[in-house]
């Protein structure tokens, strides 16, 4: 019996190489994929909690605001956190945060508990309804109410992330 071999020419082995080099990219694709994803969803998960420590900052401010009793005892320039009449802070500057109040609460999770300023802007002119204000002090018996901006400021679970509020009020 005389048979004829036949040459074989290896292309099986190609292909599986090939199949084989495609599955591993697409599953290194994959892992990095998601390594990304769960940065983002921490980063936003970061953000956010420094979001609510901001918002929390600026309710208790806005609460100590209608707390004070008497501005000129509140802003001769002791009271921490307090900037008097066109004596504005720069926001932006971490000394200005030194010098500001910092949150009645607690706040987990967080790199550092956030912190707040006051400042004084002015009176609401009774002549005027710049503000939609007409009304305010006129027949109240009331004197001309006093506008401020409250400023919160908060980091997240790392000090990269932060978050700055602020809100007019009366």
């Amino acid at each position: 019996m005389n048979r004829k071999f036949v040459r074989q020419k290896g292309s099986t082995l190609v292909i599986s190489l090939m199949i084989l080099i495609v599955m591993t990219l697409i599953g290194i694709t994959g892992i990095a994929s998601s390594t990304l994803e769960e940065k983002m969803a921490g980063n936003t998960r970061d953000q956010a909690l420094a979001f609510q420590a901001a918002e929390a900052a600026l309710r208790d401010g806005e609460q100590y605001w209608s707390n004070i009793v008497s501005l000129a005892a509140a802003f001769n320039g002791a009271t921490e956190g307090l900037y008097a009449l066109n004596n504005h802070p720069d926001i932006l500057d971490e000394d200005t945060w030194d010098n500001s109040r910092a949150y009645a609460g607690e706040i987990e999770g967080v790199k550092g508990q956030p912190r707040f300023i006051i400042e004084l802007l002015g009176q609401i002119q009774t002549n005027t309804n710049d503000l939609n204000m007409g009304g305010y002090g006129e027949t109240s018996g009331l004197a001309t109410p006093f506008v401020a901006r409250v400023t919160a400021r908060a980091v997240g679970g790392t000090d990269n992330t932060v978050v700055i509020l602020q809100s007019n009020v009366l």
